[in-house]
């Protein structure tokens, strides 16, 4: 007996239509969506209208600019008000028209700040905590430290050292567009002073130097080279320093590496000639205020005693 082929069995769950879909939800559910759906789209509409409002009316609170000032004790040193630290007179010179935020960090040399400082800044950049219109990077005393030395722990190599100076620029290239961006060299070093150091170590450590003025130069060029490779602007310190009579550029020192009061008085010009000179438009940010000198409000916007009364109602306060 010869059966007829057996035709294939209709699938019992067929793939719905969005319309066929959308009928079996019950009432209670389809309500439920339609609110969500109003809801969202009365959110995105007042999110849009306040946007344009802001935009519109120029109500939008504008961020000051920001100089962001990356490094290490010599920048954490900088903001030292007994020495009359470098980042404490730039604070001075721009407190009615910037902020100046400082990110110094004792110790550190660029692999370090690379792997747990930058992870940090960047947080604080995206999240709008502030923008920078410049920022400073002063790096590289203690990737010279003597790999040899008594704190042979920091010492980077110098061609780590360059590559880690371009990892950390083109990071703020992408966190900060628009921020300009200055190197800075590690400065001299006073090796007499560094070797009294030494002296007073205990140990196997007695004695032994941790960096010198020749090692610095060394990673001081590679700064200079790698700000020339990247087209950055550079403040060769240790060139500035080093081109003094050795008496001199030492008396600017506090311990043989870290700046005194006269040392930073110098890095503060130096850096303050930079800018002028390399960021003509972060310049005219810098000197524009804030908020207007009150000699415009006591001529724009004077207390006028109330006619009737000897002193104004504080409900106009």
């Amino acid at each position: 007996m010869i059966r007829s082929p057996v035709k294939p069995a209709k699938a019992s769950h067929a793939a719905l239509s969005p319309r066929l879909a959308v009928d079996r939800l019950s009432p209670r559910t389809k309500r439920s969506l339609l609110v969500c759906f109003a809801l969202a789209a009365c959110v995105a509409w007042s999110l849009g209208a306040w946007e344009a409002i802001l935009t519109v009316s120029g109500l939008r609170p504008k961020l000051r600019p920001s100089l962001l000032l990356a490094g290490d004790s010599l920048t954490e040193k900088g903001t030292n008000p007994k020495i009359n630290g470098w980042v404490t007179l730039l604070q001075n010179e721009y407190t009615r028209s910037a902020n100046v935020v400082p990110r110094g960090l004792s110790g550190y040399n660029t692999r370090w700040y690379l792997k747990y400082a930058m992870p940090v800044i960047q947080g604080e950049i995206m999240s709008g905590a502030y923008s920078p219109a410049l920022i400073t990077l002063w790096l590289g005393a203690n990737d010279a430290a003597l790999p040899n030395g008594c704190n042979s722990e920091q010492h980077i190599p110098i061609e780590m050292y360059r590559d880690n100076l371009i990892r950390i620029v083109r990071q703020f290239q992408v966190m900060a567009p628009d921020a300009r961006i200055l190197l800075i060299t590690p400065p001299h070093v006073d090796d007499m002073a560094r070797h009294r150091r030494a002296m007073k170590n205990e140990g196997d450590k007695e004695g032994v130097v941790d960096r010198t003025n020749e090692m610095a130069g060394n990673y001081a060029e590679v700064c200079v080279a790698t700000a020339h490779k990247l087209g950055l602007p550079v403040v060769d310190l240790y060139t500035y320093f080093n081109d003094m009579p050795k008496w001199r550029r030492n008396n600017l020192l506090e311990d043989g590496l870290h700046l005194n009061r006269r040392g930073n008085k110098l890095m503060f010009d130096q850096l303050l000639d930079k800018i002028k000179a390399e960021f003509p438009d972060v310049v005219r940010k810098l000197e524009r205020w804030q908020l207007p000198n009150f000699g415009r409000l006591v001529e724009s916007d004077p207390w006028v005693p109330d006619k009737s009364n000897s002193t104004r109602s504080l409900r106009d306060n």
